[in-house]
């Protein structure tokens, strides 16, 4: 079986068990946003924890392939830092719902199949237009608090 240099090429774990370049990627930074502009304390590190406390086996086959995949935050992750922070997790289908004056949503994003982002709403700007017009949304939560 050949596995390519990716195979040799791997992130690995602090001392404390953590994927640090997890706590620098679009998942993390998208919740600390939508929690800043909520008015709550969170850290895009102690967001990344949360989720990472979680069993990855997925993240940890895919890293064989690309090292990048420990960056990966799943729709569910976001959900369940949500709930840990006291938020419910409004799903809705059209970005045009979305009201700036009174909606914090995470958007995630995507052109193609590996090329996936979260963003904050209405944190970040132009999110239907983020890499032009090839930009197509694929989730789009409301964190409503509990």
């Amino acid at each position: 079986m050949f596995l390519g240099c990716s195979a040799f090429d791997r992130h690995e774990k602090n001392p404390q068990g953590y994927y640090e370049e997890h706590f620098w990627s679009c998942g993390p930074k998208a919740l600390e946003k939508a929690f800043s502009a909520l008015n709550e304390k969170a850290t895009r590190k102690d967001i990344s924890k949360t989720i990472q406390a979680q069993p990855r086996p997925f993240i940890e086959l895919l890293s064989f392939f690309d090292k990048d995949a420990v960056q990966i935050t799943w729709p569910k992750d976001v959900k369940r830092v949500a709930k840990k922070y006291g938020y419910e997790i409004i799903s809705i289908k059209d970005f045009d719902q979305l009201d700036p004056k009174k909606d914090v949503a995470l958007v995630l994003i995507y052109t193609d199949l590996d090329n996936y982002h979260w963003l904050c709403f209405p944190v970040d700007k132009n999110i239907p237009e983020y890499w032009g017009k090839n930009t197509k949304i694929s989730k789009i939560y409301i964190l409503k608090k509990i």
